[in-house]
């Protein structure tokens, strides 16, 4: 029985060596034109880039494909200078993005009101004490620009500071002249 065990593995490791040792069989002539690339017009125009062709998306933190802006926010500062500036600009004095029209009406609104012009020296992103005057936006103003809902204001020589009573931040200015 030990013999016939024995006989029987080493018939069964023959066996394997043999399939182990074949090559394997040609390739079909069907699997042999599926690997080649389709010719005479079957792909894509461009879809192989010329070997030559630069491959680099961003140059200097800057898209470099065709129809890209050329200044977004996704430059570097060190190579935009306008998002050098928005980096070094508080975020509570980011602009609150009233447009000229909107900007006109509340100095408009502001000259015609009898708000007393105070001599307080602030800029955007500046807290005030608490006790400093402000004046609300009339009615139609606040209106007309929706985004100075919650916001008052204080009058100076040069200019409208923008305030957001509750903190006292200065959010924003307009020049008067």
């Amino acid at each position: 029985m030990i013999m016939r065990l024995s006989f029987s593995a080493a018939a069964l490791l023959a066996g394997l060596g043999l399939a182990v040792a074949q090559p394997a069989p040609p390739a079909t002539q069907a699997a042999q034109d599926q690997a080649k690339p389709m010719q005479n017009g079957a792909e894509e125009p461009g879809a192989h880039p010329a070997a030559s062709a630069d491959t680099n998306v961003f140059v200097n933190g800057k898209l470099a494909v065709p129809g890209a802006p050329e200044d977004s926010q996704t430059v570097p500062s060190k190579f935009s200078e306008r998002n050098a500036r928005l980096d070094a600009t508080p975020i509570m004095a980011l602009s609150l993005g009233l447009n000229d029209e909107q900007k006109h009406r509340v100095a408009e609104s502001v000259a015609k009101s009898d708000t007393p012009v105070s001599a307080l020296n602030a800029k955007p992103a500046d807290i005030l004490p608490a006790t400093t005057a402000v004046s609300e936006f009339s009615a139609d103003v606040k209106a007309a620009v929706p985004m100075l809902s919650d916001v008052s204001y204080i009058r100076t020589k040069e200019k409208i500071l923008l305030v957001r009573a509750p903190t006292m931040v200065v959010t924003g200015e307009l020049l008067t002249n």
